[in-house]
């Protein structure tokens, strides 16, 4: 069960579909249909077709704060995100070719996906994205989990069409991180999350989770003042009462599902927490970009059992 859920009112949830059948971005309306039971994962598929290029990366802003064309790891993992959650295998055309750009964008000497490519520079992005010309980083590189384990995760669903040398060599990289891990960083973990969700390894799901139960309070923001800042709010991965951590923590969780239906706006949509602070025009764009994403994904997070 979504634990958002029953915190929010039958007004919320009304806000909230009218928001999305109106005004949410074309993918995130369809998504929001399907998982309603009210349109197709045809639909889906079609509207991800916008933003796929022709070396088979996703970019054009999937994720909002990278306002490039051109493809990225980044807008990549975020539309494997979508198609992970439709009855489409890896031999689907838009998903092996998502998986053959990430497959060809890992550096085997340096061990690493470049998140964004350095072209990210010359268009309006979010500062974090700024990427050093000189060494090609953003910053990320000192948290490699993130994409990395999000990959391995999709790496190991879609097992049968991603070769098994790049599955194996990226799987020690990533679970090497994750055992020498002691700081926990917001995006990293949650990559780890969703390895976690999308492997079919036992071996590999329990050692992510019972390293996260030892580290609960580390990982995780716990109180409002800590939610109104930046950090992992509890809810933003146990979000179903069947995760294996909801038993852990399930009154801050559930405080924390009641504190954060208190923060939708009355129009139906969540604000994102962040600012660019610079590139105004391209960030009001980018903001109702994110409010359709978060709402989307608030209201229909994974399915995964685990």
């Amino acid at each position: 069960m979504n634990v958002l859920t029953k915190h929010l009112s039958t007004k919320q949830i009304t806000a909230i579909h009218l928001f999305l059948q109106r005004d949410a971005r074309e993918v995130d309306r369809a998504f929001h249909l399907y998982r309603q039971g009210e349109g197709s994962y045809e639909e889906v598929i079609q509207a991800l077709q916008a933003f796929q290029n022709q070396d088979g990366g996703f970019g054009r802003a999937l994720e909002p704060d990278s306002r490039l064309l051109d493809s990225s790891v980044l807008n990549t993992t975020v539309a494997l995100q979508y198609l992970v959650q439709l009855p489409v295998r890896g031999d689907h055309p838009m998903v092996k070719k998502a998986l053959d750009y990430l497959s060809l964008q890992f550096d085997s000497v340096h061990k690493k996906w470049p998140i964004v490519p350095v072209t990210i520079n010359n268009v309006p992005r979010a500062p974090w994205w700024n990427v050093n010309e000189e060494t090609g980083e953003t910053g990320f590189e000192k948290t490699p989990g993130n994409p990395a384990a999000e990959i391995v995760g999709y790496f190991h669903f879609y097992r049968d069409y991603v070769p098994q040398d790049l599955i194996e060599k990226s799987q020690l990289m990533v679970m090497k991180r994750w055992d020498e891990m002691t700081d926990w960083e917001t995006h990293e973990v949650q990559c780890y999350y969703r390895l976690a969700e999308l492997t079919d390894d036992n071996e590999i799901k329990q050692r992510i989770i019972e390293k996260m139960k030892q580290n609960l309070d580390n990982i995780f923001t716990l109180t409002p003042e800590q939610w109104l800042g930046y950090g992992l709010q509890p809810v933003a991965i146990i979000n179903q009462t069947s995760s294996p951590l909801y038993n852990e923590l399930e009154e801050i969780v559930e405080e924390n599902a009641y504190w954060l239906a208190e923060q939708l706006t009355k129009d139906g949509y969540w604000e994102p927490s962040w600012e660019w602070g610079q590139y105004p025009l391209e960030w009001e764009q980018a903001k109702k970009e994110w409010r359709s994403f978060l709402t989307v994904k608030a209201c229909h997070p994974s399915k995964f059992e685990m």
